[in-house]
Parts: structure tokens; sequence; C-alpha cells
């Protein structure tokens, strides 16, 4: 295979992204996090991704299974949040770009971004690539086991560093939240203008009643009886993410007729970046975002529900969850610890793809090799961005 010029594919990224960010300042921040890593370059390209995987046919895996799939698979796509039964889970957490399509596009995903990680984990090329190795290997044996069977939350809480993760996000309260994002300011909680909040427009602010009530009705049964007398207290811009920057996102409080405030967000969605190889789908993009949601985790997110196409877009709400309850890499280097949590993704991934279709076994061999030239590619576009930047 040539190797495509790294220079062309790093103007090819800007140019996808001044394709979604209009604004200077988040066009700024996206680069800023595109330059830390080779592993952040890579989780905010997955659309380079797949273009890649469409003009390299000699990348691609025949016959492989089809079914849900979480589109921008990573390391740290997982993490823990609460559910509608108000419990802790531990599971994949984005779906941004989730669709159908062939299981081996989130195994290769996710073990490419395993190799690009090994900076972050100070890891020797015969040690991140064990770590791919033992990611694939996990992922295999636990399509071997019964849907439902015994020890799989056993197994993910033995791990410290995701118990710690699981144990924070249980501890926290609705109060320690809201002073996180909506500090008392005179009396009334408000989301703090400055980097990570700004000012929606005034159409905006105009539409956002109507798309709150749509969000109540998109819900359905699961809407909480206290969300009859919601009003809202305050809304802004929220910035935050990496592949997703740039897109409409609006993080919003309500307080209800008991005086309890509550926070929540609407976010845009977007075609999936999958589609550039499976071709583009008729289907709305937050309902397709719901329904793998609900096919690939065990237990969505809280009150995650697609509202359709709105007037400010297609948009998908939740309750606003805290992007600290996410696996963090640079806290884990190699050893014992770092091998738990790769297997405990990659028997995550195996558990999703499980839960609504028959995937297949994945070419352990094959995707690894491929991994590793995708790697190499991405290495050097991420230095070619940071020398254009």
């Amino acid at each position: 295979m040539l190797l495509p010029d790294p220079f062309d594919l790093a103007k090819r990224q800007v140019a996808i992204d001044g394709e979604v960010i209009a604004e200077d300042g988040y066009r700024a921040r996206k680069q800023r996090k595109l330059a830390l890593s080779p592993f952040g370059f890579f989780r905010g390209s997955a659309r380079l991704f797949y273009e890649l995987l469409r003009d390299l046919p000699e990348l691609s895996l025949p016959d492989g299974s089809v079914g849900p799939i979480v589109g921008d698979m990573h390391l740290e796509n997982v993490g823990a949040y609460r559910t509608d039964a108000d419990e802790i889970a531990f599971d994949l957490n984005d779906f941004d770009d989730a669709t159908n399509g062939p299981h081996w596009f989130d195994t290769l995903r996710l073990a490419t971004s395993v190799l690009l990680a090994g900076r972050s984990f100070q890891a020797s090329a015969p040690e991140s690539l064990a770590l791919a190795s033992e990611l694939l290997r996990a992922y295999e044996a636990e399509l071997d086991v019964q849907m439902g069977g015994p020890g799989a939350l056993a197994r993910a809480m033995a791990v410290k560093p995701i118990a710690e993760l699981c144990e924070r996000a249980r501890k926290r309260t609705r109060k320690e939240l809201l002073e996180m994002r909506t500090p008392l300011i005179g009396g009334k909680r408000s989301f703090v203008r400055g980097e990570r909040y700004h000012d929606l427009t005034e159409r905006e602010r105009e539409q956002l009643p109507m798309i709150v009530d749509d969000y109540k009705s998109a819900l359905g049964s699961r809407a909480p009886s206290h969300a009859k007398s919601w009003s809202i207290v305050d809304a802004a811009h929220r910035v935050a993410g990496t592949g997703s920057l740039g897109r409409l996102r609006i993080a919003f409080l309500v307080v209800d007729s008991t005086g309890t405030e509550r926070l929540f967000e609407f976010k845009e969605a977007a075609p999936s970046a999958a589609e550039v190889v499976l071709g583009r789908s008729s289907e709305d993009p937050s309902k397709r975002m719901l329904a793998c949601a609900e096919a690939l985790a065990e237990h969505p997110p809280r009150q995650l529900a697609a509202l359709g196409t709105t007037a400010l877009g297609a948009l998908c709400g939740r309750k606003l969850c805290p992007e600290e309850d996410k696996l963090d890499l640079a806290k884990l280097h190699v050893g014992p610890k770092l091998s738990a949590v790769v297997r405990v993704v990659g028997e995550t991934l195996a558990r999703a793809h499980q839960r609504s279709s028959a995937p297949s076994a994945p070419q352990a061999g094959a995707l690894l090799d491929r991994a590793v030239y995708l790697a190499g590619i991405f290495e050097s576009v991420y230095l070619a961005y940071a020398r254009m930047i």
C-alpha cells in the first residue's frame, strides 16, 4: 500500500473542521485539543479515519458481521453514569457516530486508539502492541460468554481505576453537580460565561421553551412527574467534546414547583462519520443515535431522548453528566492496572455488539496489522497537523 501524504491529510482535517466549526474561538480550541497528542488527534478525526477506510480498500475486512456500532470507538468512550433507575453503570457513553455497520469498524478503531495512546501510557512499541492484542483477545473471549452471565460487572469493579470512577459518580450529589456547573451568583444559579459557557442567541432563547416541551414529550412515560412544573432558570451554549466541538450544545437549568433545580443538555445530532463508507442514512440523526444507544448499552444514560428535527435542528436531550466520570488515560501507565482496564473496555464493546446482533470473532492478526498501519498514518498526520497550525 502506498502511504498517503500526511500534509494532504492534515489539510483535509482542517477542511473537515471548517465545515462544522464557524466560530474562530471554537476552531482554535479544537486545534489545541487535536495538537495535544496523537491519541487526542485521533479522537477528534473520526471522519478522516473513515475516509481512509473508503480510499484504502486494502484495509477492509470482508465477510464481517453487521449490527449497531459505536462508530467513534476509542479507549475513552466508556465511563460511569447514572441510568433511569438512578443506578451507576459503567458502559459506553458516547453515541454521536453510532449507526449500523460492520462490527470490525469498532474493533479496528479501538485497537488503533490503543496504539496511539502509547505515549500517554509511556509504553514502548512492543508494550503497545501487547495491549492491543490483549484488548482483541478480551473482546473475542467475551463473545463466548452467555449474555447476562455472572462476572462481567464484578470483573469491572475489581479494576481499581474503574471502581474509583464509579464510586466518585455514586457519591456525587445533585447539589455538588449544581455547584460545579452553576454556582450561586447574587442568590441565583447560572452558568458562568467564559471559556466553557457562552450566551444563546435571541432566536435560541425564544425557541428553547418549546424545545424543552418537545423533550418532555419525547421522554414519554420516562419523564419524571416533576417535569410538568419545570421552568427554565438559565441556559447557555456548552463548549465541550472534541469530535463534536462546534456543533450546537445547549446546557439548561430548570427548577420545579418544589424549588428543586436540575441540569440537562441538548446536543445536535449529525450524520455518523461512518456514513462516509456506508452511505448516507435517511434516518433522522437523533433517532438513529437513540436507537443505537438503546441497542448497545445495557442501560443508556439517564433520560436520553431523541427530539427529532426541531427549530434548532436535530437534537438529543439528556441529563447533564460530568465529563470527569470518563476514563482519564493520563493517569494510566503500563502495568497490571492498565492491562485490566484495556481488557474491560474490550469486554464492554463485545457485550454491546452482542446485545442486538451476533458478532463474529475478530480476525485478530489482520485487525492488528491494519491498526499498526493506521496508527502510523495518524502519527504522521498528527505531526503534519501540528506543524501546519
